[in-house]
């Protein structure tokens, strides 16, 4: 196995060097006269020097004094000599590079000629600043650093009637500064190896950018001067592989993908819609498991259009759900060039044909007017619900100039909004609310309460919306492309990205699938519905349950009335609210005809599909003893077995080279021998002798073809007969990001999420020896929306 440093490859240098004058202006590394065979470094003491470095002309210590040139001095034959025969024109450019790494300057092909035959028969080689400065750009007042000095250093070679080179003429004076400690940084001195450039491939599909690869071969490499590469070398690399797999990543790579995909998978669903110009205007498409989970848990579906991040500016716009587990699945996804009500409509329409015209039960979105009026249009009989914790973000902005903001009239705001059960309670606790802040004037709460039935939670708890009251569980699913997508992401950048989502989000599930039939969470009791949930219930449903039982404990319920067959109990529930705990007051109506029937004014089953504590003290009382199946939902069982979980999508491997395969298994062999023979040093040196002469061995018998994937690995996909202009870019609703003004909300968050930065910074240092630390927050969760969130589940408990 090749180390990452590795030596340098004279195969390879002829194309590098014949026919180019480096002209580029990194050739200018400070150099100065080799005086010694150790090759020490000095520096002309010129009086009359006029640095021309763009690095302000910082230099090596002076040792000595020099003229206005001085000639190289080495040991033995290092030194380049007339008459001097090479093997071959590689061996030459090798011998002349490394003489130049010794002594401390860059090497170019200055000139070459070329025989009838079609080989090189005369070439010059000569230092990487010889040559005069060519200042090519506009503007005089900012002109192009460069390294050129007309340096004279070079050697001139032909080519012998026996296919040998020999050294014609020498000039090894040079007219500028040598800097041999420098070398590395010399463009024909830097070279990404095969086997770094396979790293830089993989690291790059994974996501891992690209400083945290540069990073590790560091580290691996023990330092930056032990890598013959730059950053930057790795940053060309990658940016080359991208374009030679992705093509030009626009409209037309888009729709190569979806022609693969659907080639690959017969049901895979993609469709674009162009303008009259032949323009991408909107796109979607879903993978068949996807389609497949959808019939299972497209009851509830979550819908956002708040990210962007491509370089059209076009919002992201995935349709997530919830699986058996809990966990977000994505059921497709889309790309928009604008959000109103045309596209929206276009984009759900397509959707529900994907979706063999099943339109969800549920579907939840932010606040926004075309949003509602497409849904309307589509899907006329699914409840729409708003997003929850975007309306009261709101509030501090619409309602923090009055006087009374802080006085009450924020806390009976959240008490109409949360601490009301039914909607007569509501109607009362707002009228009450309006009166007692004279707020019937205001504009924004006017239109709140239009459209109370989308937002409130007292006009929402007769519909199942599987723990979901926010969108949050889509701007989660766009965290997973923070850091990997950006601004200028192109197009099937972008949605190689959403495979890699995809491919991550159903490993999350195969483990929690994993450890629900292999792995047992204990009962807490010995009731025979805790157990009976056990044995049918996934594991993270188990959990929800098992916290409901535990605080059956601390419930005690009052039977308030009986009417014939059906009982009323009063059950008084002390909640923990962050800071403080509050009473909370509810009624279960419990059928003695029906056994087992029961429905509390909590809304909490009819909401999430799990048994509340309320109904599970009120059965204790009652001595229910087994569980009535209506109880037991099929959506969160894993007992039963769903057609979507054999189906296996086949994602885009047209960036992945031929022989990957066959290296990864050669890597993993190459671990396994380095594992046993580290542990000995007689072991190491055997294993590196052996390894060295295989290198030596295959090297010799490469084949001519080995290397043709660098170029050409882009398989051909099947053409179009119209072709697909790129989208513009898309300016999104409101200001731009840059010139968004703050709420009220945000800037104070700021404010307490620095005063916690510090007393957290403080807490750090006092506590030196603690071992326990307190649990961080999850990723994404803001801390209102964990506070909304929280006293939200306070009502649906």
């Amino acid at each position: 196995m090749e180390d990452p440093v590795s030596r340098i490859s004279t195969s390879s240098i002829t194309s590098k060097f014949e026919g180019i004058e480096d002209n580029r202006p990194d050739g200018w590394e400070t150099e100065s006269p080799c005086t010694s065979s150790r090759v020490d470094e000095c520096v002309a003491d010129r009086p009359d020097a006029q640095d021309n470095r763009p690095d302000g002309g910082e230099t090596e210590t002076p040792t000595t004094s020099a003229g206005a040139s001085e000639k190289v001095q080495m040991d033995g034959d290092d030194v380049p000599k007339s008459k001097m025969e090479f093997n071959s024109l590689e061996d030459l450019m090798s011998y002349y590079k490394e003489y130049g790494k010794k002594c401390g300057f860059g090497v170019m092909t200055k000139r070459s000629e070329r025989g009838e035959d079609g080989t090189v028969r005369y070439v010059t080689l000569a230092c990487a600043r010889g040559g005069k400065a060519r200042n090519r750009i506009l503007n005089v007042a900012n002109p192009r650093p460069t390294g050129k000095t007309e340096c004279k250093a070079k050697i001139n070679a032909s080519k012998t009637a026996d296919g040998k080179f020999r050294l014609n003429t020498v000039h090894n004076i040079h007219n500028h500064n040598l800097s041999p400690k420098k070398s590395r940084f010399f463009r024909c001195n830097r070279e990404v190896s095969e086997t770094v450039k396979r790293v830089l491939d993989t690291n790059d599909m994974a996501g891992i950018r690209m400083n945290k690869s540069f990073g590790s071969l560091v580290v691996g490499a023990g330092g930056f001067e032990n890598l013959p590469f730059l950053e930057k070398d790795c940053r060309n690399y990658i940016d080359k592989a991208r374009h030679l797999r992705l093509g030009a990543g626009g409209a037309g790579a888009l729709q190569d993908y979806f022609l693969r995909m659907q080639y690959k998978n017969p049901g895979f669903f993609a469709l674009m819609d162009l303008d009259d110009d032949g323009r991408l205007k909107n796109v979607f498409w879903a993978d068949p498991r996807s389609r497949a989970a959808y019939q299972y848990f497209g009851d509830v579906v979550t819908f956002d259009t708040t990210y962007l991040t491509n370089r059209y500016g076009m919002p992201f716009a995935p349709f997530v759900g919830v699986n058996h587990h809990g966990q977000s699945i994505l059921l497709g996804a889309g790309l928009i060039s604008s959000e109103d009500t045309e596209t929206f409509v276009w984009l759900f329409r397509t959707w529900l044909q994907c979706m063999d015209g099943i339109a969800p039960k549920a579907i939840i979105t932010d606040q926004d007017r075309a949003m509602k009026n497409a849904i309307s249009i589509v899907f006329p009989e699914s409840r729409h619900r708003f997003c929850l914790w975007h309306i009261l973000k709101k509030v501090p902005e619409k309602l923090g100039s009055y006087g009374s903001y802080k006085s009450g009239l924020k806390t009976t705001l959240m008490k109409c909004v949360y601490d009301t059960q039914t909607r007569e309670e509501f109607e009362n606790c707002w009228d009450r609310f309006i009166t007692t802040y004279n707020l019937h004037e205001n504009v924004w709460l006017k239109s709140l309460y239009t459209e109370r039935e989308y937002w409130v939670p007292a006009f929402l708890r007769d519909v199942f919306w599987a723990g979901m009251s926010t969108t949050q569980r889509s701007e989660s699913m766009n965290a997973f492309f923070d850091g990997y997508v950006h601004a200028k992401t192109n197009l099937k950048e972008f949605v190689d990205q959403y495979d890699n989502a995809l491919k991550k989000k159903i490993e999350n599930e195969n483990v929690a699938d994993f450890h629900s039939f292999n792995v047992t969470i204990p009962c807490i009791s010995r009731s025979p519905i805790e157990k009976r949930y056990q044995d049918l219930y996934t594991n993270g449903k188990f959990r929800e349950v098992q916290q409901q039982l535990a605080r059956v404990i601390d419930l005690d319920p009052v039977l308030l009335k009986v009417d014939g067959t059906v009982k009323t109990f009063v059950v008084e529930d002390e909640v923990c609210l962050e800071e403080f705990t509050k009473l909370v007051t509810h009624s279960v109506q419990f059928s003695q005809e029906d056994t087992g029937a029961a429905k509390c004014s909590c809304g909490l089953f009819e909401m999430r599909g799990i048994v509340c504590r309320h109904i599970f003290v009120v059965f204790k009382c009652n001595g229910v003893k087994s569980l009535p199946d209506r109880y037991i939902l099929d959506r969160w069982r894993k007992d039963i077995k769903r057609r979507y979980m054999l189906i296996h999508s086949s994602y885009d491997t047209v960036h992945q080279r031929e022989d990957s395969i066959a290296y990864s298994s050669l890597l993993n062999i190459c671990y396994k021998m380095i594992t046993h023979a580290a542990g000995s040093r007689e072991h190491t040196l055997d294993a590196t002798n052996k390894l060295h002469a295989m290198i030596d061995l295959y090297s010799g018998n490469l084949d001519p073809t080995a290397h043709a994937s660098d170029t050409a690995n882009v398989t051909a996909t099947v053409g179009s007969s119209k072709q697909v202009l790129s989208p513009h870019i898309v300016r999104g609703k409101g200001r731009p990001p840059s010139l968004r003004r703050a709420s009220r909300m945000e800037r104070d968050l700021r404010k307490v999420k620095e005063k916690t930065k510090r007393a957290q910074g403080k807490g750090k240092r006092k506590q030196t020896e603690l071992e326990s630390i307190p649990a961080a927050d999850p990723v994404g969760a803001q801390p209102e929306e964990r506070l909304m969130q929280s006293q939200e589940s306070v009502r649906e408990s």
